[in-house]
């Protein structure tokens, strides 16, 4: 997946912050949803095992939210220096 910049130049998708936002807090809003969606259908989502649970989904999110901006830059930085090996 590439994104392409103003000059026409192809960047990898990694240089898109959108993209990385999305990398970064996909997990816990995917498992708020499937939690809300098991709950509409009649599951009883509060026997899950705490991993599974809403309530830490919404720690993760909420913990992926506080430490984003930093989770961007050492995420893009590592992917560079896979890249460029």
């Amino acid at each position: 997946m590439k994104c392409v910049t103003e000059g026409g130049k192809e960047k990898p998708w990694w240089e898109n912050n959108v993209v990385l936002v999305f990398v970064i807090i996909g997990l816990p809003i995917v498992g708020l949803i499937s939690n809300g969606v098991l709950s509409l259908i009649g599951f009883n989502t509060s026997e899950f095992p705490t991993m599974f649970s809403t309530d830490f989904f919404m720690t993760d999110l909420f913990i992926k939210l506080l430490t984003l901006p930093i989770g961007v830059f050492l995420l893009r930085a590592l992917l560079r220096r896979v890249h460029i090996e």
